[in-house]
């Protein structure tokens, strides 16, 4: 396998978009290994180009699909039907009709996931940048190369939080349940003796979670988990329901979790509970969490930045 020259031999991802939808164009669903070496050979890639390597080692052409995947399945243009799989969709079919050769993220535009997904991003970025030292890149200004470092990884880890939203939103209610029990845990709501237990379908009056902060239960967490899409919002009558189930078991500490977002009569119902305190966290706040405490994420690269050592320099003459 030869090293990256200095030629870039391979279609960009904008180029490789109009390929990924021509080549799922039959309706037929395809793994991400055959849909690359499809739009490879539908591309006309040389064996050069199959061969030319990312610094990390990967092929160039198995990145620029995969991103190219992603990227379409955001915008509502393909589908992921079970994991690892792709198929596309009418809205998919009607811009492969087109015959582009290119089809780039301004394009995208003319489809409101995609518009939706950009304004997340765009949100969750201007979020991380107030009261905080992270730069935003001009490129007509200089700007010290740490905190350009910084705010380009801060950008990134916005579109890795908006995209892992929109994947707790295609899973099922229970993986939901339990993946936001293992956020909690991996908060430390256990404690060194606790224990997490997930309740979800037995019908535990509307608990899906309880997690126990001392050895003997005496302070218990409970949760609700609530599997949204972006046009259902959570209202006060979810949260007088949740009321019910913590007043049932003589509870007072409660988390309500959901991948979409509470309305303010939610919020002033939550905060007027005396019984005890109900947290609320939005998919926002859901997925911000999850990176911080490395839930469904793993660390995808790392870099080191190196200086000058002075201290070796103190016995020069």
């Amino acid at each position: 396998m030869s090293e990256v020259t200095d030629d870039d031999l391979v279609p960009t991802i904008d180029e490789f978009r109009p390929v990924v939808l021509r080549v799922l164009a039959d309706g037929v669903p395809r793994r991400s290994s055959e849909i690359r070496e499809l739009a490879a050979d539908a591309a006309g890639l040389s064996e050069a180009a199959r061969s030319q390597l990312l610094a990390s080692g990967q092929r160039r052409y198995y990145n620029r699909v995969g991103w190219a995947c992603s990227a379409l399945n955001l915008a509502g243009l393909l589908t992921r039907p079970r994991r690892g799989t792709y198929a596309i969709t009418e809205n998919g079919k009607t811009v492969d009709a087109r015959g582009l050769s290119s089809y780039s993220e301004s394009d995208m535009l003319e489809w409101p996931d995609w518009v939706r997904y950009q304004q997340e991003i765009s949100d969750r970025r201007a979020a991380r940048t107030v009261g905080s030292a992270v730069a935003v890149i001009d490129e007509e200004e200089s700007v010290d190369p740490i905190e350009g470092v910084e705010g380009l990884v801060s950008s990134y880890n916005s579109e890795v939080e908006t995209k892992l939203r929109r994947r707790l939103q295609e899973s099922t209610p229970e993986f939901f349940e339990k993946a936001v029990i293992e956020l909690l845990w991996a908060m430390g709501y256990g404690g060194s003796h606790g224990e997490k237990k997930h309740v979800g379908k037995s019908g535990d009056g509307g608990i899906d979670g309880i997690i126990s902060q001392d050895a003997l239960g005496l302070t218990n967490v409970y949760v609700q988990a609530k599997r949204y899409a972006d046009t259902s919002i959570v209202g006060s009558p979810e949260i007088r329901n949740f009321i019910g189930a913590l007043d049932s078991h003589g509870a007072t500490l409660g988390v309500f979790i959901t991948t979409s977002r509470f309305v303010a009569a939610a919020v002033a119902t939550a905060t007027a509970y005396r019984h005890g305190r109900i947290v609320l966290i939005d998919g926002v706040k859901l997925t911000s969490l999850m990176l911080d405490y490395g839930v469904a994420v793993q660390k995808y690269r790392e870099f080191t930045m190196f200086e000058i050592d002075e201290d070796f320099f103190d016995g020069e003459a």
